[in-house]
């Protein structure tokens, strides 16, 4: 890297850090949302992409083929998967499928989550891969997960690593622990809610932040397995660990924590 080349990084950083600086969301600098595979989540980003006053599914493809996955709109600095950029701390709103035990966030950002019954999740994972295979989509996730189907949906859970599998519980644990799991949430994250209760969850997060986020939900998958009885019972066995983690949580819905300092 030359020396001009250096200088043009360094002045640019210095632009995003600068409007970053004037950011003030209820006390928080920025927002930082765990995006948990399966949850809803894309319709959550496509709400906050919207405030770029962009068509948001337009911004979230400029967003996903820059090459350093941010942009500014609106004055708004957006940033989606790039993990050294989100440690930063330089941005509006950011997400990423990274775990929070991969993640170094700055002090004052708001961290919010999204769950979601764990059986429902896992399906629909299942679901989104069978839609993708079936209609031959290279969606880069298949390079790997395509494999895990197998033959059957029983193929499928039992060839999907645990911390897929169990990724709620990963987010927050990587030995996938529900205790180390759910003192990382209570300590870290400023507010969840559940996808079973998205709309109110997100009414939550609007009285709190007084953001105004509009109604937005992405289209689903339209591929619908049928799947047995007996596999929903396996399946909810060795989902145990997340169920009893979030029943935990269903008891403790937080209202937003204030400047929560997260190291």
């Amino acid at each position: 890297m030359n020396i001009i080349h250096r200088l043009s990084v360094k002045l640019q950083e210095s632009k995003y850090k600068k409007i970053a600086d004037s950011y003030n969301i209820s006390g928080y600098k920025r927002i930082y949302f765990i995006h948990i595979r399966k949850c809803g989540g894309t319709s959550l980003n496509k709400m906050f992409l919207s405030l770029g006053q962009t068509d948001p599914e337009s911004l979230y493809e400029q967003l996903a083929q820059t090459p350093s996955h941010r942009l500014i709109e609106n004055d708004k600095i957006f940033v989606g998967w790039n993990i050294q950029l989100i440690n930063k701390g330089h941005y509006y709103y950011a997400f990423s499928h990274a775990p929070l035990h991969k993640l170094n966030l700055p002090t004052k950002t708001l961290i919010i989550t999204c769950f979601r019954d764990p059986i429902k999740r896992v399906v629909s994972h299942y679901n989104m891969l069978m839609y993708y295979a079936s209609n031959n989509i290279s969606h880069p996730c298949m390079t790997i997960e395509r494999d895990w189907l197998g033959k059957s949906f029983s193929d499928f859970i039992e060839r999907i690593p645990s911390r897929h599998l169990l990724n709620q519980l990963y987010m927050f644990s990587k030995r996938l622990d529900v205790n180390e799991a759910i003192e990382n949430i209570k300590n870290n994250v400023s507010y969840y809610f559940f996808t079973e209760n998205f709309n109110q969850g997100i009414d939550g997060l609007i009285s709190a932040t007084g953001i105004s986020l509009k109604p937005l939900h992405v289209r689903k998958a339209s591929f619908k397995a049928g799947i047995l009885k007996g596999n929903i019972s396996a399946l909810k066995e060795k989902l145990n660990k997340e169920y009893i983690m979030l029943e935990s949580l269903i008891k403790h819905l937080p209202l937003m924590k204030k400047n929560r300092k997260v190291s």
